[in-house]
C-alpha cells in the first residue's frame, strides 16, 4: 500500500490551468508543500506531441527537485515516455488491468465517485482512490453533481483502508471537513493555480 501521507496535498495542473506561467506556478506550489503532483492536460488548446513531452519532462524535473511524485492523468503513453511515477485513470479511461507492465511498480490512482462506480471498479492494482466532486467545482466541466461530505464518508466506509483523496471544489473554507470525513488528503486545481500567492496558498492547506 502506498504511503497515504503522499496524498495530503495533491496538486493538479495543466498548461491552461495556471493564472501565471504554468511551470513557475507548479514550482511555487511545490515550494509551498505540495506532496504529490498530477499533470492533467485538458482545455481548449491542450499541448500535444513534442510540446507536451517537453512540458511533462520539465514538470518531472521540478517534481524530482522537490522529491514529489509526478503523476500523469489518463495518458499512459506520455507517462511511459517521460518515466512518470504513476498514472491516474478515470472511469471512462482505459481499465487498470489493461495498463502496460511499466506500471506494475508505479503509483496507480483511480477516480471512484460513489458506490455505483465502486461496484464496477477493481481496486486490485489501485494504490489510491480519488473521490468527488465533493463540492461544486469550476475547474472540471464534466465532473458531475457534488457528492457532499456525506458521499465522502460513505466512500471511506466502502473502500476500507484504501488510501483516498478528496477532489472537487475544495478550498480554504472546506478542506478540513474533507480531512475530518475520511480523506487522507485533498486534491486541488484552482485554489492553488489561480492564487495570487501560490506558495502561500499551498502551505495554507497543510494546517489542520
Amino acid at each position: 500500500m502506498m504511503d497515504r501521507e503522499l496524498l495530503r496535498l495533491y496538486f493538479i495542473c495543466g498548461s491552461e490551468d495556471a493564472k501565471g506561467e504554468p511551470l513557475e506556478t507548479i514550482r511555487e506550489a511545490l515550494e509551498g508543500g505540495v506532496t504529490i503532483f498530477q499533470l492533467r492536460e485538458k482545455g481548449t488548446h491542450p499541448l500535444e506531441g513534442e510540446a507536451l513531452i517537453r512540458f511533462a519532462s520539465d514538470i518531472k524535473a521540478i517534481c524530482k527537485e522537490h522529491d514529489v511524485p509526478f503523476i500523469v492523468n489518463d495518458d499512459w503513453k506520455l507517462a511511459e515516455a517521460v518515466d512518470a511515477d504513476g498514472i491516474h485513470l478515470g472511469q471512462d479511461d482505459m481499465a487498470v488491468s489493461d495498463l502496460p507492465e511499466y506500471f506494475d511498480d508505479k503509483i496507480i490512482g483511480l477516480s471512484v465517485r460513489d458506490a455505483a462506480e465502486l461496484e464496477v471498479s477493481s481496486l486490485e492494482k489501485v494504490d489510491y482512490v480519488g473521490t468527488g466532486p465533493v463540492f461544486t467545482t469550476p475547474s472540471k466541466a464534466d465532473a458531475g453533481a457534488a457528492i457532499g461530505i456525506e458521499g465522502l464518508v460513505e466512500m471511506r466506509r466502502l473502500i476500507g483502508d484504501t488510501p483516498m483523496v478528496a477532489i472537487g471544489g475544495i478550498n480554504e473554507t472546506n478542506y478540513k471537513a474533507c480531512l475530518d470525513s475520511g480523506a487522507d488528503g485533498i486534491s486541488l486545481i484552482s485554489a492553488i493555480a489561480w492564487a495570487e500567492d501560490v506558495k502561500g496558498a499551498a502551505s495554507g492547506f497543510l494546517d489542520g
